[in-house]
């Protein structure tokens, strides 16, 4: 199996019905079964890994969004590339965070303002909190 549409196809899913039990919609579900983006969005990871039943792991590497190991690659593989982060690293990585934490605050502030006349920017406010999440989590991790 090397597809999402074949998993769908192999839980015995139509595409209406994945999209009813992941609560996405079946245009997104197409354009994730066609060409998914680089960086898909954690809602849609979130419901399809809830509706198919597989890690978030394991689908990002089914749509192609990260590779799996690289063959004859194993535990014990040399991490030649592997750059240990000083402490400069980490406070330099965490200012950053921070910065795009309240430039996405402020977009997320500005989004809301037109939410009234334009229902459909939710969407983005959505998109917009899941990515504060993220680096919210991310910072955590490197406290």
């Amino acid at each position: 199996m090397n597809s999402l549409r074949q998993l769908r196809k192999m839980k015995g899913l139509t595409m209406e019905q994945l999209a009813k039990q992941s609560g996405i919609s079946s245009k997104t579900i197409s354009l994730y079964e066609l060409n998914p983006p680089g960086r898909p969005s954690q809602k849609v990871v979130q419901g399809l890994c809830r509706a198919l039943e597989i890690g978030p792991d394991n689908l990002l590497e089914l749509i192609g969004s990260i590779k799996g190991p690289a063959e004859g690659a194993g535990i014990h593989a040399p991490h030649e590339d592997v750059m240990e982060l000083t402490d400069v690293h980490i406070s330099r990585i965490l200012a950053l965070i921070d910065k795009e934490i309240l430039e996405l605050q402020h977009l997320m502030t500005e989004c809301a303002s037109f939410t009234d006349d334009h229902p459909a920017m939710m969407k983005n406010i959505d998109y917009i909190a899941a990515d504060i999440d993220l680096l919210v989590d991310m910072k955590n991790r490197l406290i």
